[in-house]
């Protein structure tokens, strides 16, 4: 969960999986769409399908793997995680790099690098290696992991009251707050959809399962396709859910930041002329399969713009009622969950 995601956004979805999945026999025997609803909100979901075949793997072996190459053979464990929990749990003398142990091992030997660079946590982790106290890997990485994050900082270190600063070079040579070196700043490209909100006459709300593959990999979201405009999107909306749509209003416009692109969304309120051929009908209050943060905000404006038009006498279907949604589209319409690429 800690990939790419801060800690405090983390905190509270960790407790309520391990609520959900005390232990990894629990977690192997669930259902796939019961992992990504817990994971909902947190992004890079990927993450969490994998960790999902990690468990069955686990199962299917009856034994947690010990070593850090063990670990890296299950789905989704990268060279860090691998190392880490090797050494910590398992207490095998490897040297786990993370980007706080990198930038301190970076300034220690005084190397003017990115922290990327190959052969720059190649010299970290063999100059680390060399001091790991045999038996004590765990707490050696776990001390490194912690002064990164409290002491040698990536902006402003603290060096006057850093434990190692008569072993640093960085230090010495006035140059900590140079290492690691920026990365050059990257523009990520911008790309256009337009989803449909599509509502039967109970008001239940068309969704579509996305490809494994794709955005929101196995998560439910409004029919959507890249386009920049209704009638550009027609067409392969129609592929997508079998049936023409017909525009009745525009509703909202939002931005989403995905790892490699921003994407502006823009949500138009549609008709199917048929009964779709794809998805699936679900109530907003309830929808009861795992959707990612922007659908999630957009159906909870939905139970309030019905919560309002029911005590109202609106209904659901009136000008006012959808007016009033879109004139409080500032929730969904910032739909930023803890960390990117949602």
């Amino acid at each position: 969960m800690l990939q790419q995601t801060r800690t405090e956004a983390v905190a509270r979805y960790y407790q309520s999986f391990l609520k959900a999945f005390p232990t990894v026999r629990h977690l192997a025997r669930a259902r796939e769409q019961e992992v990504l609803r817990l994971w909902a909100g947190l992004g890079y979901y990927a993450r969490a399908r994998a960790l999902h075949r990690a468990a069955k793997e686990i199962l299917r072996r009856r034994a947690f793997p010990t070593t850090a190459a063990e670990w890296r053979r299950l789905p989704g464990v990268g060279a860090y995680t691998a190392a880490a929990v090797a050494s910590i749990a398992f207490g095998e003398d490897v040297v786990a790099l993370d980007s706080n142990v990198v930038r301190v091992g970076l300034r220690l030997l005084g190397l003017q690098a990115k922290a990327s660079d190959a052969w720059a946590r190649a010299a970290v982790e063999a100059a680390l290696h060399k001091v790991l106290p045999p038996g004590l890997a765990g707490d050696f990485n776990q001390a490194l992991m912690d002064l990164g994050a409290t002491v040698c900082l990536p902006r402003s270190p603290r060096c006057k009251v850093c434990p190692l600063q008569r072993f640093c070079e960085a230090y010495v040579r006035g140059t900590a707050n140079r290492i690691p070196v920026p990365p050059p700043p990257k523009d990520k490209p911008f790309r256009r959809f337009v989803a449909a909100l599509v509502r039967d006459p109970s008001g239940r709300v068309l969704v579509l399962q996305q490809p494994p593959g794709g955005l929101w990999g196995c998560l439910w979201t409004l029919p959507y396709v890249e386009a920049s405009s209704w009638q550009e999107a027609r067409l392969p909306l129609f592929r997508l859910v079998g049936t023409h749509l017909e525009q009745v209003k525009s509703l909202l416009r939002f931005s989403h930041s995905f790892t490699h692109f921003t994407g502006e969304f823009h949500v138009v309120s549609a008709r199917c002329t048929q009964p779709p051929s794809a998805g699936r009908f679900v109530r907003p209050q309830r929808p009861g399969v795992a959707l990612p943060a922007p659908t999630a905000r957009l159906m909870r404006a939905l139970v309030t713009e019905q919560s309002t038009a029911s005590r109202g006498g609106i209904s659901s279907g009136s000008t006012r009622t959808n007016g009033s949604w879109r004139s409080r589209s500032r929730t969904p319409a910032d739909p930023r969950s803890p960390g990117k690429g949602r």
